[in-house]
């Protein structure tokens, strides 16, 4: 003989949905943490901006480890491989331009604008 088992749907009461609906929503924001290379992501913008003000990389790191945020040297020059060092390019080295960022190209007139978000 063989028996047959029929599952059946599970059915929750309006009160358990508003039970849960009330702890979803009761939630606090956990903490979102960015590693070495988030961080240089997302930071990338602000970054180009002090590049732009006349920082080196160098110097970025030095002011981000001031606020205890370790970057290092070689993750923030891996924002720019594909594309020509600016502290190359400031010294007289290259197109002649003050500065070549990536996704500049053709802004060099717009620097009073600030990026900020």
């Amino acid at each position: 003989r063989k028996v047959m088992l029929v599952a059946t749907a599970r059915r929750y009461t309006m009160e358990q949905i508003e039970a849960a609906r009330k702890k979803l929503r009761s939630l606090p924001v956990k903490e979102a943490r960015k590693t070495r290379g988030e961080v240089a992501e997302f930071l990338v913008n602000d970054i180009k901006k002090a590049m732009r003000q006349g920082y080196t990389l160098r110097d970025i790191r030095d002011l981000l480890a001031d606020v205890g945020v370790s970057v290092p040297l070689a993750r923030l020059e891996g924002l720019f491989e594909k594309a020509p060092k600016p502290e190359l390019v400031t010294d007289g080295e290259g197109s002649g331009k003050d500065t070549d960022l990536p996704g500049d190209a053709g802004e060099m007139g717009k620097q009073e604008s600030p990026d900020e978000e």
